[in-house]
């Protein structure tokens, strides 16, 4: 009798182990490919215009002068309206309950963030200034701290950021938000 219960638990053992590694090699082609076509749709293919000397966007044919903002600017900004950009730019790499607004985290926003603070000069600018060059360098270590810091200056009472999203989480996100 001894000898059967070990035999079916290590049986049983042995199938879950299995199971659990089948479902990981089903998974991840799914979350590669999600991978993928995120990277695709987040980078543009740029090339060297040699006749004008010049980039051009192979996407559009606009010059980058000619690119729209990455997020609107009112006509007056205030160090708020920089908080409230930032903030929503979070939202893209934070686990919340709920999120309100949303900008995508790329690097042309990242940098005209980056201008806004040195335009405006908020009265916190150095710690914003912070927070946008680590995003610059790709560091979101501390991204669940810093949404949570805009979070607290605009009053939240819902929507505390929790924990930092996976790419799965994200790249979600930004199709919910930015791919329609």
């Amino acid at each position: 009798m001894k000898k059967f219960l070990k035999i079916t638990s290590l049986t049983l053992i042995v199938l879950i182990v299995v199971g659990f590694v089948a479902l990981k090699l089903m998974d991840n082609p799914n979350e590669q490919k999600a991978q993928n076509e995120d990277a695709n749709s987040m980078e543009t293919t740029k090339r060297e215009n040699p006749e004008k000397s010049q980039v051009t966007d192979t996407t559009t044919n606009k010059n980058p002068q000619e690119q729209e903002k990455a997020f609107e600017v009112p006509e007056n900004p205030t160090g708020k309206d920089i908080e409230n950009i930032m903030h929503k730019m979070t939202h893209q790499k934070v686990r919340a309950e709920r999120k309100t607004g949303a900008v995508r985290m790329t690097p042309e926003a990242i940098d005209e963030v980056i201008e806004l603070i040195n335009n405006v000069q908020p009265s916190n600018s150095q710690e914003l200034l912070k927070m946008a060059n680590h995003w610059k360098n790709g560091n979101y270590e501390h991204i669940v701290e810093e949404h949570n810091y805009f979070w607290s200056r605009e009053g939240g009472d819902i929507g505390k950021a929790y924990g930092r999203a996976s790419l799965m989480e994200e790249n979600e996100f930004i199709r919910q938000n930015f791919l329609r």
